[in-house]
């Protein structure tokens, strides 16, 4: 199961349109998904004494146990000031230095435009490799604009096309 953590707290957000254009691709694919709504399911931020020893079905614990149970991951946030969203990061922040060890993690950012969405990407695979895992060689940074038509969004699919593949083949041991 490929776990997607959304960094969106907006009902309507760019982010949270293109990450269900990856979950989508990913089931047609025939991968299972499950949506890890941070706003959702993790609304208070994390207790930094809570990290050692997280209380049993508390927030830590929780999340924790929903990345040991996943297979592969997408990240997928807003750009924030330049960079991803402290929704996300504080959620990554209290995962162990091990949780994505060896597991394959796709990045999705979405911004005011492309660069500032690649900046944010390349912040993500960071906190991946610190976390032990390996991000995919392709990330997808969006827009607005990548919904404004359908040419526009076929090139949305185009990219989160190659996310996909790549993420799959990683799972698998096939390599890309």
């Amino acid at each position: 199961m490929i776990l997607c953590l959304l960094g969106s707290a907006s009902k309507d957000s760019v982010t949270r349109m293109s990450l269900s254009v990856v979950e989508e691709r990913l089931r047609e694919k025939g991968e299972k998904t499950e949506l890890l709504d941070l706003s959702l399911e993790f609304t208070a931020m994390h207790d930094i004494d809570d990290y050692d020893e997280p209380v049993p079905g508390g927030q830590t614990a929780l999340l924790r146990e929903r990345v040991a149970a996943a297979s592969g991951f997408v990240l997928a946030s807003p750009v924030y000031h330049g960079t991803f969203s402290g929704r996300l990061k504080n959620a990554l922040d209290h995962l162990e230095g091990d949780a994505f060890a060896g597991q394959a993690v796709g990045v999705l950012a979405a911004g005011g435009g492309p660069r500032s969405a690649s900046v944010a990407c390349d912040h993500m695979r960071t906190v991946v490799r610190a976390l032990s895992g390996w991000t995919t060689p392709t990330h997808v940074a969006t827009t607005s604009g990548d919904f404004a038509s359908p040419e526009e969004l076929a090139g949305l699919v185009g990219r989160v096309d190659d996310l996909v593949e790549e993420l799959c083949s990683f799972r698998y041991g096939s390599g890309v």
